[in-house]
């Protein structure tokens, strides 16, 4: 997604994507214990860093992000293609960006929302984003949301002189753009999540990310 915040200010989300080889061992092994399902989603999929463990916990997968995420070329697991290419050649992937998923008549068993919101400079797009991910749950599923909330990496690049604050993280200027990174504590999540109306029922912490599993009751 991209982000209009002032006059020469244009934060582009998919630059703080990353890659299939950067993913997280712990969510990695969270994954792992769950029971399948027959359908998921994965609201911000990014460069497809965990769509094979999601998989395996799955069914059938919806991946979604912007236009932009999903119909750009990029290197995706070792090969440049895009999303959209992926999905066509898949009979258990499918593609949605942000408005096609708004506007879907359907409803899934699980979701997942996985560092998407400390990416999100604006909050009123946060609260649209999580309003979205509850309306296409069935009563009773629930959805993985991980943030960040502590990173050291973030401290020292908040600290760059092409850095600025902003929000509840700070603007870093490149030459691909404007990026946002934000810190979202696990107090502040799970009143986020309630304020839907979530039903949290377990928080985990590791390494400075909380992972919250919300329900739709």
């Amino acid at each position: 997604m991209h982000y209009k915040l002032a006059p020469g200010i244009l934060v582009k989300s998919e630059n703080a994507a990353k890659p299939h080889s950067q993913s997280s061992a712990y969510l990695n092994s969270l994954l792992a214990d769950l029971e399948s399902v027959e359908s998921s989603f994965d609201y911000g999929c990014g460069k497809l860093r965990y769509t094979d463990a999601l998989l395996e916990t799955s069914e059938t997968l919806a991946l979604v992000d912007s236009e932009i995420q999903l119909s750009r070329e990029q290197v995706l697991k070792g090969s440049k293609t895009s999303i959209r290419h992926l999905t066509r050649e898949s009979n258990r992937l499918r593609a949605y960006n942000n408005v096609e998923f708004k506007n879907l008549n359907a409803r899934f068993e699980r979701g997942f929302c996985i560092n998407v919101l400390p990416i999100i400079p604006i909050y009123a797009e946060r609260r649209r984003v999580l309003g979205s991910i509850f309306s296409h749950l069935h009563s009773g599923a629930q959805c993985l949301f991980v943030v960040q909330y502590r990173n050291s990496d973030f401290t020292r690049m908040s600290r760059m002189k092409n850095a600025r604050p902003w929000r509840d993280g700070f603007l870093i200027n490149s030459l691909r753009g404007y990026s946002f990174y934000g810190l979202i504590s696990p107090e502040r999540l799970v009143s986020m999540l309630e304020r839907v109306p979530f039903r949290v029922s377990d928080v985990k912490l590791n390494d400075g990310s909380a992972y919250v599993w919300a329900q739709r009751p």
